[in-house]
């Protein structure tokens, strides 16, 4: 069977919750405003250092997701990436954005920048929207409604690979480039994954993966936030993934009053797969203390 044909079984109509719904809405408002900036000369500040550079473009397109969900949902908490206001707490409903994912993709003048709305309810991954505005598709999933990927108007159900084995898996990796070397990158090399397939966004990373064109994916920037998984969480999920990890092992704990991750994370489309990936780490670094 053509694989045109297995997508045609998998098609659905697109059906949302009015959350969704909004989220969407808001998503392609943002998406208008990082088009209107993109390939143009825009000046950069650095949250941190040279890798963690911020726009104009992330600063509106975080308005604008923030008054709108204020608006939408005025009883619920907001996390976003480019502000610094915090939710009070992380037991009741708090929208995590991220308004701009692969700022630096961005800059360069690439389409692989995605906009990422997730929703927290009660401490658990209730929904996630990650659209990709310079592509016209976008991933969503709602926890128990299973994921889709939107495409030419037509929504097909993800559906996760059945890989279990490091050896010949694909591994969804960044877009290198020079100067941008990561220690981390030399042990993510040692695992053994049969190819590496290059993507922008950690939405569009942790998407290919849902969708099934890639098995796994390491991140190695310990700059990441909430913003940058719960969206993506929700889709793999119910796309029959596992759940995402740190580098240990351990599952990501949202309800935290953190809003950072202090450590790598991993998803992988299989729970036997994914242990394979924490083993084999947790043996290099006996050995070489890399992380």
């Amino acid at each position: 069977m053509s694989i045109e044909s297995v997508e045609q079984k998998r098609t659905h109509e697109i059906q949302m919750s009015p959350e969704l719904q909004t989220a969407l809405q808001l998503a392609k408002q943002a998406g208008e405003v990082l088009k209107k900036y993109h390939q143009t000369t825009l000046d950069v500040d650095y949250k941190n250092d040279e890798f963690d550079p911020v726009s104009v473009a992330d600063r509106e397109s975080d308005e604008l997701l923030r008054a709108g969900i204020a608006a939408a949902f005025p009883d619920d908490e907001i996390l976003s990436e480019e502000s610094p206001l915090q939710p009070e707490s992380y037991t009741g409903r708090v929208w995590m954005i991220d308004p701009l994912d692969d700022t630096k993709g961005y800059l360069r003048g690439e389409d692989t920048s995605s906009v990422m709305i997730g929703l927290l309810e009660a401490g658990k991954p209730k929904l996630g929207l990650v659209y990709l505005p310079f592509r016209g598709e976008y991933y969503y999933g709602e926890a128990g409604k299973g994921s889709f990927v939107v495409r030419n108007g037509q929504a097909i159900k993800l559906e996760a690979p059945d890989t279990t084995k490091i050896d010949g898996s694909r591994l969804v990796g960044r877009h290198v480039l020079a100067g941008d070397v990561r220690p981390v990158d030399e042990v993510v090399a040692k695992l053994g994954f049969g190819s590496t397939v290059a993507e922008g966004s950690i939405g569009a990373k942790i998407g290919l993966i849902a969708e099934g064109k890639a098995d796994a994916f390491i991140h190695t920037n310990l700059k990441a936030g909430k913003w940058d998984t719960l969206a993506s969480e929700v889709i793999l999920s119910e796309a029959g993934g596992a759940p995402l990890v740190d580098i240990d092992g351990q599952p990501l704990d949202y309800a935290k009053t953190t809003s950072g991750w202090d450590r790598y994370f991993m998803a992988a489309c299989t729970p036997e797969l994914l242990q394979e990936m924490i083993t084999k780490l947790g043996e290099i670094n006996e050995q070489t203390r890399s992380f």
